[in-house]
């Protein structure tokens, strides 16, 4: 018992207890403690939630609003066109009527007199080329020099020679670049209109890049003898019989294209290849055009368009031609349309004609150029030429959607949704826009260069842009390929520091380096990417919208916006000036009732200096609409130009809502072949007022708006100087008297007959000429009639009629 009761454990005893119930208690009440307080923080992360999802659920209200808003505004601009073009229908039709009238009371009086009419207009323009190009030459050696324009884009007038191409590279004349019919005298045209060059396969390869070269050189020594057995086995079984020789060939071309992609499936262990062949002979593109054959990438979930073909195929019976080749231009006609809505940096073309010869075109921003590259395969024995042709299929298909000259590196290539880090070799500023999202609106570009295979290009598109935080902002996304340095990005920046107005904010730029084509070729491209605020309506759009709502008033407040921002540009800063030099019906828009001039993609900057200059890169700008001295090629560029453009834009506004589309609307403003007949053209309509509004054959003369257009011209065209005269002298004549002042005056008196009593615009320009009387000539003062000591003529902005000479 004794032992038992040595080896119980000690019993707490009474005094033990109460610590261990305290212990207990303590450990219960910080239980409760940390309970306590984890509902207090589950409380307050509930209310957080609840507040986070308020939010987000008034953000997707608004973005809801913003979106039934946008469809509404669709909506209404859709019923707006809709009633625009039935107007016009209306128009058409009345004129047609009138012109079916005036046929037959006329028929037999314009039978007579048509020779002598032929007679008196060829003599007319005669005189007219006579007066303007045989001047005496005049020498520009005795000029003083100034400093290259560093930042011009070359976008016309001079011609860059590479590898044997002249290449001209001015803004396309056609206003639409759509062809009004596909037919044979479009595409022998198209053929004549630009030049080509053969060089060898290699020497393709190599404008291409490194990239293209290395692929070539791998598939050398590849044994394509199966493939080309298989195809002759083909031809053998299927002899074509009666059936047309073209579309025999097409059945081989596709056959020969299915067998090489099974052949490299087999190779990569893969049920699909990165691009794939697809037979159009049958099947229109979206624009109603027929290919014989297309070489595109693989967009899954997007219906076959121009803009995921990476190769144009194109067969023809008759043998390769020259100049007028039909077979050329059909191939130019695909690049066009492949390059509509698609920034390209180049574009491959196959043309299979005469006996298989086939013909690769490769199209950059400095010409076109094509190699042999071998022969289709016939029923025939197999030789080298057709292993060639072969072997570079293959290559074709070693190449990613973006190495054909896309803008993105995805690999759909397809321009939809990306980032700006998906774009080779793109700079930015700085590293947060790298994750900056592009949504492009519908795929489709609503603006831009690339009407012309040649010269430099760029592209216009809606977007939406996505920054780091989610939110999205509405803007316009512009990319721009050309071929010499150049900066649209530095101009547009170095109007927003000199503060000039009605300039869109730029949300993000980048450059995309400068890159050789290849060692053969002297082209060094350089790419340039702006995204800039939501510009509105085009001024062409807002003008129809307020001449059918009877407020074409607006438009006079809208112009005297123009005129501020062009005469601001050229004049705020004491050092440098800058010139838009592509003022057109394009590049204008309206925000807000608020004027907006956008694309200065031609804009030039440069040194203020005694005298003014001939400009290097001179010829620039949207055609129908550059001023007569820019249509005759002077090698000079002053505010004139930019202000006659703007005048152009009013007048071709008030042609269309006022005037009827005539042969005279045609030359001017349509589908004019030569640039001297729009010249000539231009200086007889022109030539005096009377000449100005008949062409016009305007239905009513009480609009403020052709009230306008009369003083504007009254005011680049005086009586005193005649139309001949501004064309051929060397410094423009008009500059010696031109008066800001002057156009501000008419302005007002313009604006004397509008209901409109609020012209913000007009005030602002009314500010900026009184805070600037430097810029009046000798003999103008201000309305207190005195002129500040010291006050001059600005030499570099308003010029003498003719350049000093250097000491």
């Amino acid at each position: 018992m004794l032992e038992n009761d040595e080896n119980k454990p000690p019993q707490p005893s009474g005094s033990d207890k109460p610590d261990i119930v305290a212990l207990m208690q303590s450990l219960i009440n910080s239980q409760k403690e940390r309970d306590r307080r984890q509902e207090e923080r589950d409380k307050r992360q509930e209310e957080r939630d609840k507040d986070r999802d308020k939010r987000q659920e008034e953000r997707d209200k608004r973005q809801e609003e913003r979106d039934k808003r946008q469809e509404e505004r669709d909506k209404e601009r859709d019923e707006r066109d809709k009633e625009r073009d039935k107007r016009q229908e209306d128009r058409d039709k009345r004129q047609e009527e009138r012109d079916k009238a005036l046929n037959d009371k006329l028929s037999a009086l314009a039978d007579s007199m048509k020779g002598v009419t032929d007679s008196v207009d060829n003599l007319r323009k005669n005189m007219l080329r006579t007066s303007q190009h045989h001047a005496t030459p005049v020498s520009f050696s005795a000029l003083m020099p100034i400093d290259e324009d560093p930042f011009a884009s070359p976008t016309g007038g001079r011609t860059q020679r590479v590898s044997g191409l002249e290449a001209p590279l001015s803004t396309p004349i056609k206003l639409q670049k759509v062809a009004a019919k596909y037919d044979t005298a479009h595409y022998h045209g198209l053929g004549r209109e630009y030049d080509s060059e053969g060089v060898p396969t290699e020497h393709l390869f190599e404008r291409l890049g490194e990239g293209w070269l290395d692929a070539y050189n791998a598939v050398r020594d590849t044994d394509c003898t199966a493939v080309a057995n298989s195809t002759r086995r083909f031809c053998q079984r299927r002899s074509y019989g009666d059936l047309p020789l073209e579309d025999y060939r097409q059945t081989v071309v596709h056959e020969l294209f299915k067998a090489i992609e099974a052949r490299l499936m087999r190779q990569r262990r893969n049920d699909t290849t990165v691009l794939c062949w697809e037979d159009r002979h049958d099947c229109p593109m979206s624009n109603g055009r027929k290919l014989d054959g297309i070489l595109q990438a693989r967009v899954y979930g997007l219906d076959t368009d121009w803009q995921s073909v990476v190769v144009s195929v194109e067969l023809k019976s008759a043998e390769h031609g020259h100049g007028d080749n039909h077979l050329r231009g059909q191939i130019f006609q695909n690049f066009l349309d492949m390059s509509e809505d698609q920034p390209r940096r180049y574009m491959l073309g196959l043309a299979v004609a005469g006996k298989c010869q086939v013909r690769a075109y490769l199209c950059t921003p400095s010409g076109v150029v094509w190699s042999n590259v071998g022969l289709l395969q016939s029923a025939g024995d197999v030789t080298a030429e057709h292993k060639n042709f072969i072997r570079f299929i293959m290559v074709l298909y070693k190449m990613l959607p973006c190495d054909y000259g896309f803008l993105t590196s995805k690999v759909c290539g397809v321009l939809d949704k990306f980032m700006f880090s998906d774009i080779p070799n793109c700079e930015l500023p700085d590293t947060g826009s790298s994750s900056t999202t592009v949504k492009v609106s519908g795929r489709k570009a609503f603006g831009g260069r690339h009407g012309m295979l040649t010269g430099p290009q760029s592209w216009i598109y809606r977007a939406q842009i996505g920054g780091a935080d989610g939110s999205t902002t509405s803007a316009i996304f512009k990319f721009i390929w050309h071929p010499k340095d150049g900066s649209e990005v530095a101009v547009h920046k170095k109007v927003q520091e000199m503060g000039i107005p009605y300039i869109p904010r730029l949300l993000h730029s980048a450059t995309i380096a400068a890159r050789n084509q290849g060692q053969n070729s002297e082209e060094i491209l350089q790419g340039e990417i702006l995204v800039i605020e939501d510009a509105g309506l085009s001024v062409y759009d807002f003008a129809f919208d307020v001449i059918r709502d009877g407020r074409s008033n607006r438009l006079v407040d809208i112009f005297a916006g123009y005129m501020h921002t062009l005469l601001a540009a050229a004049s705020a800063d004491e050092h440098t000036y800058v010139l838009h030099r592509d003022v057109s019906i394009g590049n204008l828009f309206v925000c807000n009732n608020q004027p907006v001039v956008i694309d200065w993609g031609c804009g030039m900057i440069a040194q203020r200096t005694v005298a003014r200059t001939p400009s290097d890169i001179k010829f620039v700008g949207t055609a129908p609409f550059m001023g007569i001295r820019v249509l005759q090629k002077s090698p000079i560029r002053t505010i004139i130009d930019d202000l006659e453009s703007l005048f152009l834009v009013l007048a071709h506004i008030v042609w269309n809502a006022y005037g009827t589309r005539s042969s005279n609307y045609q030359t001017l403003w349509g589908r004019a072949s030569e640039m001297q007949d729009v010249a000539d053209s231009r200086t007889l309509w022109l030539g005096s007022e009377t000449e100005l509004i008949n062409r016009m054959d305007l239905r009513q003369d009480e609009s403020v708006l052709i009230d306008l257009v009369k003083r504007l011209y009254k005011l680049l065209f005086p009586a005193d100087i005649r139309i001949g005269d501004i064309s051929k002298s060397v410094m423009d004549p008009r500059m010696a008297k031109f008066s800001p002042r002057k156009w501000l005056k008419e302005f007002e008196l313009a604006a004397k007959k509008c209901s409109v009593t609020e012209m913000p615009c007009l005030v602002k320009l009314r500010e900026f000429v009184e805070a600037n009387p430097r810029l009046e000539p000798p003999g103008n003062t201000s309305k207190s009639g005195k002129r500040k000591t010291g006050d001059r003529r600005d030499s570099s902005f308003f010029d003498s009629a003719e350049p000093h000479s250097k000491k």
